[in-house]
């Protein structure tokens, strides 16, 4: 399975992808934690951020994340989607994704119903509908996900803890322990 983990410059906290948690990059952490199950492609807008662990492909979309997610479907076909900003992801629920895909687009779905749109499998079964849904004006991977024919793989509540992402330096802080 090809990764491809989407990392965007961040408004709220500039730097976040190359920013230290217990001596390692955050970037490198997600990266290691992918590089046992497939190739990992790092795509992002951002010159200046590389990987140790990725190819580095960079995103040259004017427009926002869906724009970017179907980019990285014409250049990647089928592939799992994973945000540059969730570090405390496990290999348990890399697993579980993979697992459960069986050639259909596959997420995670939290006890409340939201899908995790950037932590799932996208497939050419959604290519068009997402095209369409973006030429209409839509944005959000959530909204275009919740109404597309996807598989949705329950995220148990002891494991949704590991899906946050870090937004904020004191972010780094307070979960720090979750890393695994």
């Amino acid at each position: 399975m090809i990764f491809v983990i989407f990392a965007k410059k961040s408004v709220r906290f500039p730097g976040k992808h190359s920013a230290m948690i217990n001596g390692r990059r955050m970037i490198d952490i997600v990266a290691s934690k992918l590089k046992n199950h497939g190739e990992v492609i790092l795509y992002s807008k951002d010159p200046e951020l590389n990987c140790d662990m990725c190819r580095v492909v960079r995103d040259t979309t004017d427009g926002i994340i869906t724009d970017s997610v179907l980019s990285a479907m014409d250049r990647f076909g089928t592939f799992f989607a994973v945000a540059g900003d969730m570090p405390f992801i496990t290999d348990r629920i890399i697993e579980k994704i993979l697992s459960s895909y069986d050639g259909k687009p596959t997420f995670p779905v939290h006890a409340d119903g939201l899908i995790e749109p950037l932590f799932g499998i996208y497939t050419d079964a959604i290519y068009d509908a997402m095209r369409d849904y973006i030429e209409s004006g839509g944005e959000s991977l959530i909204g275009f996900l919740s109404m597309a024919d996807i598989d949705r793989v329950p995220i148990a509540e002891e494991e949704e803890k590991f899906f946050v992402s870090v937004n904020y330096p004191e972010d780094i802080k307070k979960y720090a322990d979750l890393l695994t």
